[in-house]
């Protein structure tokens, strides 16, 4: 009875273990969806946070923009995103403390005073820096149909 008991409390220790511990990259899988929310709420505050000070992003004209010049793009109205729709399940490649996600996803919204609407690969490059995620660069490519 008490190997039983044993066996027991061993598989209930590793379920419980397995359950609370998340698959590799989920938390920074759950740090885009927050990026996505905040682009979405246009919440500045936010947005200030998640992107590194040396943040660069490509947008879907092709087009260079630094933290500074997307807060005051999103402040000023010339960019804002509609909707963010995920076309399957975000791929996330770890190096140390580096994340490359790349995925597949819908947006509506417009970039830099332009238009965009359509499908696109999404390439986001976040670091991990004391337990917290920072996007330091992404690109949007669009999908030509």
């Amino acid at each position: 009875m008490k190997k039983l008991a044993s066996v027991f409390l061993l598989l209930l220790a590793v379920s419980t273990f397995s359950i609370a511990a998340p698959a590799p990259g989920e938390d920074v899988l759950a740090a885009i969806r927050a990026y996505r929310q905040a682009l979405i709420k246009k919440d500045v505050p936010t947005l200030r946070r998640i992107w590194s000070d040396n943040y660069s992003f490509v947008n879907a004209h092709g087009r260079i923009r630094t933290k500074a010049d997307r807060l005051a793009e999103i402040e000023s109205g010339h960019s804002s995103i509609d909707s963010i729709k995920h076309e399957d399940e975000p791929t996330v490649t770890m190096h140390g403390n580096t994340a490359l996600v790349l995925s597949h996803v819908t947006i509506v919204g417009k970039y830099s005073g332009k238009e965009v609407s359509g499908e696109f690969r999404s390439l986001h490059v976040w670091i991990n820096e004391d337990g917290r995620w920072q996007l330091v660069f992404n690109q949007l490519t669009p999908i030509e149909k």
